[in-house]
């Protein structure tokens, strides 16, 4: 129903966006010039959904308008759809925008337009008819669950409704890439839940590319199949969720996943446990959680003895991981030795004194 053209639309064979060696730097009179990105490369894949993740000031957001050509790199190359945006005119970058949609943190809806109209407003930007934009608005309303609320106005819905009525309207001109920024952020959990539920339909259903550009580990857990790890400015850690947030290791490198997740004990935590157990501290990766729990169960055999003394499991989009601390007891030696069996169960790390 589109009245653009989708020859151009797609990136072919290779990846749909493509960031090679990009920094983007701000100067000002009063500071130094800053790197708001700095010397990022990475690239997101046709029907996947890529998440960028990490503190406040991480540069995400940056990184998101250089997707969409709102901001330009200082150096480095963007590509997306094919496209290279830093050897685009203005007009040209209007056009692979036509083909990027986006959902705001703050939803963004106009108030005087009712839920309908701000569903077709970007159909009717496009040039498309009358007729095409009442079936596509119908269309998505029914795909967010909003179909009875086509004559409402934004200050008659809750935020989980705005948020959806944002998300079919920057579904309405069928894009390629949608770009989610910090999208739940405003949001309840379980109008959260709702909301990824929908995005990841969205990817599913519809075949769009999704990057989710959060500080919210539990957008990332739900909807990404791949994450990059954003500090100061650079890609720290990235990879399958699974294998960046299930990593047993502690770095400074790893400091935002360590931060959000619930399964390793803090240095509150650590305190609590050695005041009342003098064993040894081990961290255990749960990946494989049947092996882990069969070579606990001859600790007794090595002479040992052993007290979970923290632990938890976190899900993503396809699998569970999780990390167990215990305290060994026992003699030095046999200690030591009992430990060689669990490293052969997986990964151990010691738990820094």
């Amino acid at each position: 129903m589109s009245s653009d053209s989708s020859a151009d639309a797609r990136a072919g064979d290779g990846p749909l966006i493509e960031f090679r060696g990009v920094t983007r730097t701000f100067t000002n009179r009063k500071s130094s010039p800053v790197s708001a990105v700095d010397d990022v490369s990475f690239t997101v894949n046709t029907g996947e959904v890529f998440g960028v993740i990490g503190f406040s000031g991480a540069g995400k957001s940056t990184l998101i308008r250089l997707i969409n050509g709102l901001e330009r790199p200082t150096s480095g190359s963007v590509t997306v759809l094919g496209q290279q945006l830093t050897t685009l005119s203005e007009s040209r970058l209007r056009h692979v925008r036509k083909r990027i949609g986006m959902v705001f943190q703050q939803f963004n809806l106009f108030s005087s337009r009712n839920v309908a109209a701000n569903v077709g407003y970007p159909l009717r930007v496009a040039g498309w008819t009358k007729d095409q934009r009442q079936d596509r608005v119908e269309e998505l309303l029914e795909f967010v669950g909003l179909a009875d609320k086509a004559k409402s106005y934004p200050e008659q819905l809750s935020g989980g409704q705005k948020q959806r009525v944002g998300i079919a309207r920057a579904l309405a001109a069928k894009p390629d890439i949608l770009l989610a920024d910090e999208s739940t952020s405003a949001l309840d959990p379980s109008t959260t839940g709702e909301v990824l539920r929908l995005l990841r339909r969205a990817n599913e259903e519809l075949g769009i590319t999704i990057v989710a550009i959060t500080h919210e580990m539990e957008v990332i857990r739900s909807i990404a199949d791949r994450v990059a790890v954003m500090d100061d400015g650079r890609i720290v850690e990235e990879g399958l969720v699974y294998d960046v947030f299930s990593s047993v290791r502690q770095s400074e490198k790893t400091g935002f996943v360590g931060s959000a997740l619930k399964d390793r004990p803090t240095a509150e935590d650590l305190r609590r446990i050695r005041s009342t157990s003098s064993g040894r501290l081990v961290t255990l990766s749960l990946k494989n959680s049947a092996t882990v729990s069969a070579a606990l169960g001859r600790a007794g055999e090595y002479g040992v003895r052993f007290e979970i003394v923290h632990g938890g499991m976190n899900t993503t989009k396809n699998a569970s991981f999780g990390l167990l601390t215990v305290a060994l007891d026992g003699e030095a030696a046999a200690v030591e030795k009992y430990l060689e069996e669990l490293r052969q169960a997986g990964p151990v790390q010691e738990v820094s004194q």
